[in-house]
Order: structure tokens, then C-alpha cells, then sequence
């Protein structure tokens, strides 16, 4: 199904649009804004998308740009776009993926999140667009080419300057136990190393391709920033996933330039190994440092200046051997290199010759796996933090056990939602009662996985199909022209294959600055399928097109000609509408939020707050934030006109967001502010449903039981009494069904978050099996809490309840009984009187 034929299709693609549209205002405006977002998006954590207010502001700003750059390419559609080549097929296909979205929404169990995911892919689909048609031209090309390569150098460039304490970004620098680890914009190390492998691959690219001295030595001088930075991230992820992101990029270059890509990653690699331990020696000091000064704001005001000895030495170091590692690479390019090439000339000419190394590759990762399997001294001659590092990876590592966990319970999703998915970030809300046992995740850490929990099985095919077909057209075509302008599309490539095949096991993806850079690389690489649509269907036994009939198909096309357009304009005015919206909403929240950091009256604070809500009704932190205001005025006033608006809003967000954790916890506490223990009693029963593997659940479930059973006790309702009692009791049953099932995960996987009868929790299920008249079960579980460990309310009352079973059941413990009373005399009537209840 490739596209081709006698002419060089990118060379017919590139030069088809030719220079007229370099005075074009729409294209430089366009030109422009990619431009800009790919300098200012990653200094905004990289547009992550997590559970939290602070990080939509960003992200809608960036929505409302890009739905304002939408309408000029609208105008700029109508006049050039045209139903006849190849690519104009995929500006059309690239709406399958929002409409996966919007087909999705029907079935979303969060419907904010959903609404949102839904504008982020209009948006990537409009990065496509200007990647497809911004780069149909050299000047557009070459533009975006070099965008994405200085916005990559810039996060490196960031990491380091946090690295050696010039700037403070939270956690840019990370502590995680006894390693440091760099995150940079990302503040996630495993997404900073799938991110640096862009860099990587283009900067050894454009080395080995240039003639031109100067860019070799600039990319050559980032060669040892980019592996060093990637070597601290510490990332298993990225060590075991870049030989094979290697290994789909090498065949596209002919056997010299692989050698020399392959000879320079061994040289920038031996480089930063050198230096590597000393650098993370300074960056652990300049970290002290930092976190010393770091105010209760987590910024630091009082940076290290450059020339401060431990930032200046630092520097100094890895200037030094960045300067030489480039003099040696321009050295060996220059005179060296074309002599291997006369070398190897015999090899290159081979059919198959951009195979070899690749092959080589191959066999290298098979005995890796071997070498790293048995634990050989192949980390002897790694620095020290990245051998330990290696030393880790092997199949019975936690991190990748509880990733094969978590990736079969996707399909626990699946089942339940398996045409259209569960809707815009379904995971973050579905993934308690469908896990195996107790992990915190709120991302699947796999794009593709999470892509179909989001949106089904409809929506993978069409992802697959769309990406799939990309990728093959662009191989067989590049194979098959072989042409300056297709390597230069390499580039594009790299991006694309470096996250998308780092992603099937972590998360970057959920970065919107990443995800729109894949789309942008995207429609670059579809930029160059300029062939004629038919020859799509051009295929064997198939007889060749007549003159008449691309006539006719050409006269079919014009008709529809605006019809695409067309489609556009509506889809791009309602996309600005929602982002206008969205944007807004997030300025009135911020603004309300000011105001009670002033100390506004509560009248104030709400005005731009229920703005915020109506133009955002469904945004939980939105709703969020007002409970937390009415119900902090309601303690301060026990005025119930705050109370009863905090109900309404909870129950208006509840109809949004029935799954959020949030919301339920909020309603949780509101019952409770009131003490409406029965309302809060049937909530957590409903937690428990839903969150089955959080211990707090059967803590305050056991609590209320407690408590109501007690309550009808009193009123003389044995029956009401007694199935409390028994409720109570069941969850204690739940919770050691629930153990077992933990002894059966693999050696080497940790259960997750704590799950077991805690010292609370033995106090609570012990009262229960008493006031049941089992005493039995009510002293075993009551004797883990009279340990002099245990904290000083529970073991009193465990101790009290634990002697007052053992008496109920004609048993003593009369060396505890002593010192228990001798300590506490009060306790005698307490025990007595609770050995005197009447079951």
C-alpha cells in the first residue's frame, strides 16, 4: 500500500508548495506560535495533566492559543486544501482520534476529565495539521525541525542549571530515598529519561549527516550533557527500552552513518561514565544546599550564583569534558571517518547492508539480558549509582511486577467498558475496585493501555491504524526514494518512535507538551506523502488508472473541496468557545483563591467561585474549593445556611464526578460535621464497594457499626443492634480474604499500600465479636493491642476489653490484670462494667 512511483515523492511534496507561502502572515503566525510553544510549554511542567487545579491554568492557556492558531489554519485550508494527495487523507483520518474521545464521553465515569481529554485531542490534531502542512515547504521544515531540537536542548539545558543550583524548580532534583535523581520539568525521572532519548537520537543524527564543521561541534558538545543527564535520571525504563528505540531508528541510515552514530555513542557514553560519579558527588551537595534554603513555598530565592565554587566546579567539569568529547567527534568526523567509510565501502554496498548493525544490536541485547540475568561484573565498569541501577533490573523487580499487575487489570476495565472506553482519564478514578491488591496509580504507566481504558476497544483500532499507517507508508516510501528530503524527515521519526515506544511502559504521554510534540513529528513525517490518492488502491492485479478516470475522481474532489474546511471551521469556533471557557473559569478560580489569602469576607471570596462554577459546573476542585470555604465558616458560625450550600454543591458535583475520591471524601466529612452517623454509615458501605483495598474504609466502617450497634443496643433494638454487629464483623472476615490473596503475588512484588488489622482496627473488630458473644475471637484480636508499643489510647481500651473478654469467658490474666490496675484503678469499674453488659 506505499506510495510509489517514478518521482521522488518528498521531493514532489516539498516542492509543490513552494516560497509563496514565506510572505504569507498566516503561515508566519503559525510558524510562530509552534515555535513559541515549543520554548515556553516544557517550563510548565511540561503542561502535565495530574489531579490537581494547579496544573489546568497552564494547560488551558495553551488550549485557547491553539484555538486561536486553529482559525488561521482554517483560513489557510480554504485556499489551499485539496481532496487529491495522500496526505490529505490523514488531515481528515487524525479526527478519529478526537471523535474516539467524543464517542467515549457518552460512557465517562468523570466527566470533566473527559471533556478535557477530548480538547487535548482537538489540540493534538490541530499540532498534526500544522506539522502536515507547515512542513510541506523547506523553510517550514527546517523550522520545526530545529524547534523541537533547541526545545529539547532547553529542558537539558534547565536540568542542569537546577543540577548545579543557578535555578530552583521543585524536584527538578529529586531525593528518592538514598539516590538523587534528575526529573527536570518533568518532575518524574522516568519521563525525563524517555524524553531525553529525542535529543539523543537527534543530536548523533545531525552529526553524522552535517558537513558543516560548526553544527557538528554543537551537537557533539551536547552529546555529554544529553547521556549524562539520562544517565542520572537513574531510569531502568529508559536503559532497557533505548537499545531497542535504537534499533528502530538505525536501519533508516546507510551502513556509514550507522557506524559513525554508533562509534560517537560509544565516545559521548565513555565520556560522561568519566564523570558521571563526580557530578552526582556535586549534585548531591548543591541539593543540600537547596533544600536548606528552600522556603515554606518550596522556592528558594537565594540561588547559587555561576561562580560559586561547588556551582562553578561543577560546570567546570562538564565544560571540560563536553569541549573535548566535541573535539574528538569533529577530529574523527573529519579525518578519520571517511577513511572507515573507504573501509567499509564493500560492506556498505551490500543489499542489506543497513541490516548488519542492527543485527549486532540484536545479539548485544540477547547477551545483555544474559550478562545482567547473572548478575556479571559487566556493572564493574559502569559509575557506581548507574551500576547499582543495572544491578536491579531483572523480571522479579517490584516496579515491573506491579506494571504486569496493573496492565491485567486494564482489562478488568475493558471488560466492563469494551466498545468506547470509560471516558478521559477513567483510569485515576476506576483503578480501586478493579486492582489486585493495594497500589496507589493513578496513570496505567503504558499509553496504550490507558489509551483503551479510555477510550475501547473502537478507539485503539483507530489509533493503532492511524499511527500503523504512518509509520509503515513513511518506511516503505523512504526505502523507496531514498532522497535528502525523506532523511531530513528522520528527525521527526526519531520523535515519534523515542516516546511512543518509551511510553508502552510509563506515562509521558499524559504530558500535553509531549503529546502535542508526537503529533507535530507526526504529520511532519505525513507531510512528505504527497502521491496521488489513488495510487493507494494501486495494487497488483489492478489495472492502472485511465486519464478519464482521474479526471473524473479530480472533478469529484473539487466538488467537496470546502467541505473539509468547512468541518473545521465549526469544529475550531467550538473548540475556541470550550477553551475560552475553561480558561476563564480557571482565572475567576484563581482570582477566589486570592481573595481568601487576603482575608476576604466569605461573600467575596465566592463571587468569582461560583462564576468559576457555572461556567465549569463539573470541575471537582472547583466545587471542591467552595465545601472547604462554607464548611470552615459553618465551624466558625454553626449557621446552617453554610452547611445547607455546601449540600447543595456536593450534591450537584456528585452528579458530575459519582466516582471521585474526592467528592466522597468531602462528603464524608460534612456528614460528619453534623454527625449524621447513619448517612456516613451507608457512604462508606459504598466506598467499600469501590475502594476494596483502603484500609481507612474498614477502619471507619468498623467505627460506625460500632457506634450504631451501640445506639440500638441502648434503645433496646436487638435486632437493628445485632446486624451491626454481624456487619461489623464481616469486615474483619473481608480483610483476611483479602490478606490471602496477597500471599499469592510473586516473589519480589510488594503488596502496595499498608492493608492489615492495625492495632485500630483489632480494638474495633474485637468490641464487635464481644458485643456478638464471641470471646474467643474478641481476645485473640484484643491481646495485639495490650503491647506496651501500641499507642497509649489504644492499648488502654484493647487491655480493658481484652481482660473484660477473658473474664467473660471464665479466663484470667492476672499478671496483666495487676499492673494494668495498679496503673489505671479506675479500670476495675470499667471492666466490671463492661463484663456486666447485658448481649
Amino acid at each position: 500500500m506505499a506510495v510509489v512511483g517514478n518521482k521522488n515523492v518528498y521531493k514532489q511534496g516539498l516542492e509543490r508548495a513552494q516560497m509563496q507561502e514565506h510572505h504569507s502572515l498566516l503561515y508566519w503566525c503559525t510558524i510562530g506560535f509552534v515555535l513559541a510553544f515549543l520554548l515556553i510549554a516544557p517550563f510548565q511542567t511540561a503542561l502535565f495533566y495530574g489531579a490537581s487545579a494547579k496544573y489546568e491554568g497552564p494547560i488551558y492557556s495553551s488550549l485557547m492559543w491553539t484555538a486561536i492558531i486553529s482559525t488561521v489554519l482554517v483560513i489557510y485550508l480554504f485556499k489551499r486544501w485539496q481532496w487529491r494527495e495522500v496526505r490529505d487523507l490523514y488531515a481528515v483520518a487524525v479526527w478519529g482520534l478526537p471523535l474516539s474521545y467524543l464517542l467515549s464521553l457518552l460512557f465517562a465515569v468523570t466527566r470533566h476529565h473527559a471533556s478535557n481529554l477530548l480538547l487535548f485531542h482537538v489540540m493534538y490534531a490541530v499540532f498534526f495539521l500544522i506539522g502536515l502542512y507547515a512542513a510541506r515547504n523547506r523553510f517550514g521544515h527546517a523550522a520545526l525541525r530545529y524547534g523541537i531540537v533547541c526545545s529539547a536542548y532547553a529542558v537539558v539545558l534547565f536540568s542542569l542549571l537546577n543540577m548545579f543550583g543557578n535555578v530552583y524548580f521543585y524536584d527538578a532534583v529529586m531525593r528518592q530515598g538514598d539516590e538523587l535523581r534528575l526529573t527536570s520539568v518533568f518532575q518524574y525521572a522516568n519521563a525525563f529519561a524517555g524524553f531525553l532519548i529525542i535529543p539523543l537520537l537527534c543530536g548523533l543524527y545531525s552529526i553524522v549527516s552535517s558537513r558543516k564543521w560548526y553544527v557538528t561541534a554543537a551537537h557533539a558538545f551536547m552529546l555529554v550533557p544529553v547521556l549524562l543527564s539520562f544517565f542520572l535520571t537513574l531510569s531502568r525504563g529508559g536503559l532497557v527500552l533505548l537499545p531497542f528505540v535504537v534499533l528502530a531508528f538505525l536501519p533508516f541510515l546507510t551502513f556509514e552513518k550507522q557506524s559513525r552514530f554508533f562509534a560517537y555513542l560509544v565516545i559521548g557514553s565513555a565520556a560522561s561514565f568519566l564523570i558521571t560519579d563526580k557530578i552526582r558527588d556535586t549534585a548531591w551537595k548543591v541539593l543540600d544546599t537547596m533544600e536548606a534554603r528552600r522556603g515554606p513555598d518550596f522556592q528558594v530565592k537565594d540561588t547559587l550564583p555561576f561562580f560559586d565554587s561547588l556551582s562553578f566546579g561543577g560546570w567546570g567539569t562538564l565544560f571540560a569534558v563536553s569541549a573535548l568529547t566535541a573535539v574528538v567527534i569533529v577530529l574523527l568526523h573529519r579525518f578519520a571517518m571517511p577513511l572507515l567509510d573507504k573501509g567499509v565501502g564493500r560492506i556498505s554496498r551490500g543489499k542489506h547492508a543497513h541490516l548488519y548493525l542492527p543485527g549486532l544490536i540484536v545479539i548485544g541485547l540477547l547477551l545483555g539480558v544474559f550478562l545482567v540475568a547473572g548478575q556479571s561484573s559487566i556493572a564493574s565498569v559502569l559509575p557506581e549509582a548507574l551500576a547499582d541501577r543495572v544491578k536491579s533490573i531483572n523480571l522479579q523487580q517490584h516496579s515491573l511486577l506491579e506494571r504486569l499487575t496493573i496492565y491485567r487489570d486494564t482489562f478488568k476495565v475493558l471488560q466492563d467498558y469494551p466498545l468506547f472506553g470509560a471516558g478521559g482519564n477513567a483510569w485515576s478514578v476506576l483503578y480501586p475496585q478493579y486492582a489486585n491488591n493495594p497500589y496507589t496509580v493513578n496513570q496505567v504507566h503504558s499509553f496504550l493501555l490507558q489509551y483503551m481504558v479510555e477510550t475501547g476497544a473502537v478507539g485503539l483500532l483507530i489509533l493503532l491504524a492511524f499511527l500503523g499507517s504512518i509509520l509503515v507508508l513513511f518506511t516503505k516510501t523512504y526505502f523507496a526514494e531514498r532522497s535528502a528530503e525523506g532523511e531530513k524527515s528522520l528527525l521527526f521519526y526519531a520523535v515519534v518512535v523515542a516516546i511512543l515506544i518509551h511510553s508502552l511502559m510509563d506515562f509521558e504521554m499524559s504530558y500535553v507538551y509531549v503529546s502535542a510534540l508526537v503529533f507535530l513529528s507526526l504529520g511532519g513525517i505525513a507531510s512528505g506523502f504527497a502521491g496521488p490518492l489513488h495510487r493507494l488502491r494501486f495494487g497488483a492485479g489492478e489495472s492502472k488508472p485511465s486519464k478519464a478516470d482521474k479526471a473524473d475522481k479530480t472533478k469529484k474532489a473539487d466538488k467537496w473541496k470546502y467541505a473539509f474546511p468547512a468541518a473545521l471551521t465549526a469544529v475550531s469556533a467550538l473548540f475556541l468557545i470550550f477553551s475560552f471557557i475553561r480558561w476563564n473559569a480557571d482565572n475567576q478560580h484563581t482570582r477566589s483563591l486570592q481573595l481568601a489569602v487576603e482575608g476576604k469576607k466569605l461573600e467575596e471570596v465566592l463571587v468569582p467561585l461560583d462564576k468559576a462554577l457555572r461556567l465549569q459546573p463539573g470541575n471537582t476542585y472547583y466545587a471542591m474549593t467552595k465545601v472547604d470555604f462554607l464548611e470552615q465558616v459553618y465551624e466558625q458560625t454553626k449557621n446552617d445556611m453554610y452547611y445547607n450550600e455546601a449540600s447543595k454543591t456536593l450534591a450537584s458535583i456528585r452528579t458530575f464526578e459519582p466516582y471521585d475520591r474526592s467528592v466522597f471524601e468531602a462528603e464524608y466529612k460534612h456528614y460528619m460535621l453534623k454527625n449524621n452517623v447513619a448517612e456516613a454509615a451507608a457512604l462508606i458501605q459504598d466506598g467499600l464497594k469501590r475502594y476494596p483495598w483502603v484500609l481507612d474504609m474498614y477502619e471507619r466502617a468498623a467505627a460506625l457499626h460500632l457506634h450504631l450497634g451501640n445506639s440500638a443496643r441502648q434503645a433496646g433494638m436487638k435486632t437493628e443492634a445485632d446486624s451491626h454487629w454481624t456487619a461489623g464483623t464481616r469486615l474483619h472476615e473481608e480483610i483476611i480474604a483479602r490478606l490471602a490473596k496477597l500471599e499469592s503475588l510473586p516473589e519480589g512484588q510488594m503488596a502496595g499500600s499498608v492493608f492489615e488489622v492495625t492495632p485500630s482496627l483489632a480494638l474495633t473488630f474485637g468490641q464487635l465479636y464481644y458485643m456478638r458473644g464471641d470471646m474467643a475471637k474478641a481476645a485473640d484480636l484484643l491481646a495485639a493491642t495490650t503491647n506496651e508499643q501500641v499507642s497509649a489510647n489504644i492499648s488502654q481500651a484493647g487491655t480493658r476489653w481484652y481482660l473484660a473478654a477473658l473474664k467473660k469467658s471464665g479466663k484470667t490474666d492476672q499478671a496483666l490484670y495487676d499492673r494494668f490496675t495498679a496503673r489505671y484503678p479506675e479500670e476495675k469499674q470499667e471492666i466490671e462494667a463492661i463484663v456486666s453488659l447485658a448481649l
